[in-house]
C-alpha cells in the first residue's frame, strides 16, 4: 500500500501545476478503520490536497498537496473539523461528540 501511495504520489508531482509536498500529521485519538476513513474523507475535500493515507498502526496521515492550494493549517482544521486531534489542534469537540461509539476513545464511549 505505501508503494502505492508513493507512485500515486510522484504521478501527481508530474502531473500538477503547482508543487506538491508530502506532510505526516500525527492522528493520536483516531481509534479504527472508519476513524480512518473519515479522515481521508474529510482530507479530500480540502482544496488542493490531492492524496491522503491514514496508517492506523502509526496513527499517522500523510498527505500530498498542493501548497499553491492548501496549508498545514487547513488540513489540521479539517481533521479537527472531523471530530480528531491533528498534531496539536484539538478536536472539535461537537464534532467529536457526533463520532460513532467505536471512534472515540475509550473513557468517551
Amino acid at each position: 500500500m505505501k508503494k502505492l501511495f508513493l507512485i500515486i504520489s510522484i504521478l501527481l508531482i508530474i502531473s500538477c501545476k503547482g508543487e506538491l509536498i508530502k506532510a505526516e500529521i500525527n492522528i493520536p485519538t483516531a481509534q479504527c478503520g472508519m476513524c480512518a476513513m473519515t479522515i481521508e474523507g474529510a482530507l479530500t475535500k480540502v482544496d488542493g490536497v490531492k492524496k491522503a493515507y491514514v496508517d492506523m498502526d502509526a496513527l499517522k496521515v500523510t498527505v500530498a498537496y498542493d501548497i499553491e492550494a492548501a496549508n498545514i493549517t487547513s488540513i489540521e482544521s479539517a481533521i479537527s473539523n472531523a471530530g480528531y486531534q491533528a498534531n496539536e489542534t484539538a478536536a472539535n469537540a461537537e464534532a467529536y461528540k457526533n463520532l460513532r461509539p467505536c471512534c472515540k476513545l475509550p473513557a468517551d464511549r
